[in-house]
């Protein structure tokens, strides 16, 4: 599979998601997946496609986006960002210090 073949029906297939009217989220969750990993890669979306291996990461992304849909986590007794939407936000990060 490619990764511009990718679809929400997969999204929902991937992440087991039965219910209906969802689709909003998900579609944003797919271009947000997709736009991540042409980022994060430098590579285009012709040459992603090259990869099939990256369709699989960008399901496993968006079912974390899925899964994970708080800006903040607790794991135990501490809180801590993200780490998806850490990386995401880092991306544009123009007050490095």
């Amino acid at each position: 599979m490619k990764i511009s073949e990718v679809t929400v029906q997969d999204i929902k297939d991937f992440c087991r998601i039965d219910a209906e009217g969802e689709e909003r989220i998900l579609t944003a969750m797919l271009d947000a997946g997709k736009k991540f990993i042409l980022s994060q890669t430098g590579l285009t979306e012709a040459e992603c496609d090259e990869k099939e291996d990256l369709a699989l990461a960008l399901l496993m992304l968006c079912s974390d986006f899925y899964d994970n849909r708080t800006y903040s986590m607790e794991t135990g007794k501490i809180v801590s960002v993200n780490p998806a939407a850490d990386a995401i936000i880092s991306q544009y990060c123009m007050n490095i210090l």
